[in-house]
């Protein structure tokens, strides 16, 4: 007789992760619903719990929303990466493209989500320093990083220059290069945040309802775009420029 495997987790924890789980979604839809205006006693209300057993799970309406940041950029950061994995086999522009459109379909189908950690910020609500929203949004990042440049060599990278006469390296790019990913050349770096400009800001004037008569073809004109951006990053990585 073959054995049933055990499930994970006591009742107990399956049953306290499940009301965590629980909480975060009446949350999130509170935050949507009423911008931002979220309250743990309206949360606790809709749950079903009292506010003094919400506080065994979120000690605070600051903590509740911490978490809900870092699920937000991390979800965003498995979306990208599983499709990144899944098109290793793909010239790297056609891959590009692949992951642009997962980052699309995953803000599309998770709006609320994508806001929280993209649009208006969260009245009275500050991330803590050095926390877990700021690794789960370096983790996304460093993702998109790797999608772009993960086969670049050395030689590729130091060829790309700031457009114009003055190449001098930005200040800013040059000191988030050296905390976000050391050794990348400043350059390199405002070529990753100029396309993710591109990535996103098409997918945010979508969201917030100003591609209303793009219908059901908002999907293939973000294609399009993301083939054209595809193709400006490789004349950069062939030219430097």
């Amino acid at each position: 007789m073959s054995e049933v495997p055990a499930r994970r987790g006591s009742l107990r924890e399956r049953k306290r992760a499940a009301t965590i789980e629980e909480i975060k979604s009446v949350a999130i839809d509170q935050l949507a619903a009423d911008s931002g205006q979220m309250t743990l006693r309206g949360v606790a209300r809709e749950v079903g719990l009292t506010v003094q057993s919400l506080y065994n799970y979120f000690p605070s309406r600051e903590d509740l929303i911490t978490a809900l940041v870092a699920d937000a950029h991390n979800a965003l950061a498995d979306a990208v990466q599983t499709a990144a994995r899944e098109q290793q086999e793909l010239p790297a522009s056609e891959r590009l493209v692949r992951v642009a459109l997962a980052y699309r379909r995953w803000a599309v189908e998770h709006r609320a989500r994508f806001l929280l950690i993209y649009g208006t910020p969260v009245p009275g609500y500050r991330a803590p320093e050095e926390g877990p929203t700021t690794g789960a949004a370096r983790r996304l990042g460093a993702t998109l990083v790797e999608v772009v440049f993960g086969d670049w060599s050395a030689a590729e990278l130091a060829g790309i220059h700031r457009p114009g006469e003055d190449d001098r390296p930005v200040p800013a790019l040059a000191t988030a290069a050296e905390l976000f990913s050391p050794g990348m050349p400043p350059a390199a770096l405002g070529l990753g945040l100029d396309l993710w400009g591109r990535i996103h800001g098409l997918v945010m004037l979508e969201i917030l309802g100003h591609l209303p008569w793009l219908g059901s073809d908002a999907e293939a004109n973000y294609h399009d775009a993301m083939i054209r951006a595809a193709a400006d990053v490789q004349r950069v990585r062939e030219h430097g420029a």
